[in-house]
Formats: structure tokens, sequence, C-alpha cells
């Protein structure tokens, strides 16, 4: 395949498509989440897409990762992406809770 010969294995072409499909999904939401926020102003909206928008940063951060794969960067996806989605489940439980 041309892109094994570039240096990338399969295993991490499939991690930057799925990751380059979360921010496709994310965006998505994000602009409905905006939409419906312009309708009906309420806190759930908001954390929704405060929600949206850490989900969109972990996947943005990780496929940047991906792609500069340094010996530098070794465990910062993980550790970076893991700390932006508990964050963002934080949001979603206790906006989830409070409506």
């Amino acid at each position: 395949m041309a892109l094994e010969l570039l240096g990338l294995s399969q295993l991490k072409i499939f991690a930057m498509l799925i990751e380059l499909g979360n921010i496709i999904l994310l965006s998505l939401l994000l602009y409905l989440y905006t939409k419906s926020y312009k309708q009906i102003k309420i806190g759930f909206t908001v954390g929704l897409i405060l929600f949206a928008v850490l989900l969109l940063l972990r996947s943005i951060s990780t496929l940047v990762f991906l792609v500069i794969d340094n010996e530098l960067f070794i465990g910062r996806p993980i550790y970076i992406g893991g700390l932006i989605e508990f964050i963002a489940l934080t949001i979603l439980l206790k906006i989830t809770w409070d409506y």
C-alpha cells in the first residue's frame, strides 16, 4: 500500500480514519446543538455544546499526535485524550442529572 511506504502502518491508518470520522460526527452534533440552542436557550443545550466541543478537542489532539508520532510524545495522546474525555463525560453526567 502507498501509505505504508510513507511509514504508516495499517493500524495507525485505521486509528487516523476513526478519529477523522469522530471529528466529522462531532462537528455535525455541534452544529445541531448550536442550532437547537438558538431556538431554545436552556442549560441542557449549553452542556451538550460543551460536551461536543471537549470531545472534538480530544479527537483533534489525538489525530495530531498520531500524525506527529514523535518519540517525544509517547503516552501523551492517551493522557490528554483521557483527561478531556473525563471532563466531557462529567459535564454530560451533570446536565443529564440536572435535567
